[in-house]
C-alpha cells in the first residue's frame, strides 16, 4: 500500500485535477483537494504539491490573499525539497514565488493550441514529441525564474513551461482535462473568448478526439511526475 499524500490546491470548483486524480488513485496516491480561502490547516503534511489554475492573476494579491498564502507554501516545499507541479495559474505562482514577473500578455490564449518543446533531456518531457496539442486558457504569462530552465513554448507565450531543480515544474498549458472541464471553463468564461473574438464552437468541435489526444500525453507526464515523490 502507497503511503504517499499530495496536497491539491484548488481555486474554482470546475478546475479540477482532472485526470490527475485518476492517476493518483491507481497508484494508490491519498490526496486532498483544498481552497486556501478557508481551508489552510496542515499544509504542510503532505508529500508533494500540485496547484491548479484558477482565473485569478497572481497580481491581484489585494483582492486575493490565498495568493499570498499560495506563494510562501510553494516556498515552505522547496525549502523541503517537496515535489510541486503548477498548472496554469498555479504555474504562475510557482513562478512568482522565485521570483519572476508575472503580466499581461498581449492577447489571451484560449483553446487548443501546441507546445514546442525544448528541453526533454531529465525531465519529464523525456522522450515525447517535440510538438504536442494542449488546452489553454491564460491571458497573464511570466519571465523565466532564476535558476530554471524553460522547457516549452508557444506562438502565443514565450515561456510555457518550466523546471526548477529536479522536481519543481511550472506548466502553463493543460493536459489535465476532461470533457466536462473543458465543456465548462468554455460556458462560465464564454466573455473571454468574445473578447478575442474566438467561435466557442471550434473550440467544442471534435472535442473527445482532442481531450485524448491532449489526454495520452498528460498520463505519460503526470505519472513520471508522481515518480518523483
Amino acid at each position: 500500500m502507497n503511503s504517499k499524500n499530495i496536497l491539491v490546491v484548488q481555486h474554482i470548483d470546475i478546475e479540477t485535477p482532472g485526470i490527475i486524480a485518476d492517476l493518483m488513485a491507481k497508484r494508490n496516491i491519498g490526496f486532498d483537494c483544498k481552497n486556501l480561502i478557508s481551508d489552510y490547516e496542515n499544509l504542510l503534511d503532505y508529500d508533494a504539491l500540485i496547484i491548479m489554475g484558477g482565473p485569478m492573476s497572481v497580481n491581484e494579491k489585494s483582492r486575493y490573499s490565498f495568493i499570498e498564502t499560495e506563494i510562501e507554501l510553494v516556498k515552505k516545499y522547496l525549502e523541503l525539497k517537496r515535489p510541486i507541479i503548477g498548472i496554469c495559474l498555479g504555474s504562475q505562482i510557482i513562478a512568482s514565488a522565485l521570483n519572476s514577473l508575472i503580466y499581461r500578455n498581449s492577447q489571451q490564449e484560449l483553446g487548443w493550441h501546441n507546445v514546442k518543446i525544448f528541453n526533454k533531456e531529465d525531465t519529464i518531457f523525456q522522450n515525447l514529441e517535440n510538438e504536442f496539442l494542449a488546452f489553454h486558457w491564460h491571458g497573464d504569462i511570466f519571465s523565466l525564474p532564476d535558476n530554471s530552465t524553460k522547457l516549452a513554448s508557444s506562438k502565443i507565450s514565450d515561456i510555457q513551461a518550466f523546471i526548477y531543480r529536479k522536481t519543481c515544474y511550472g506548466l502553463l498549458f493543460h493536459l489535465e482535462i476532461t470533457k466536462d472541464i473543458v465543456q465548462n471553463i468554455t460556458a462560465k468564461f464564454e466573455s473571454d473568448l468574445l473578447s478575442e473574438s474566438i467561435d466557442k464552437s471550434n473550440i467544442l468541435s471534435n472535442l473527445d478526439e482532442k481531450v485524448e489526444k491532449v489526454n495520452s500525453n498528460g498520463r505519460i507526464i503526470f505519472n513520471r511526475w508522481l515518480d518523483l515523490i
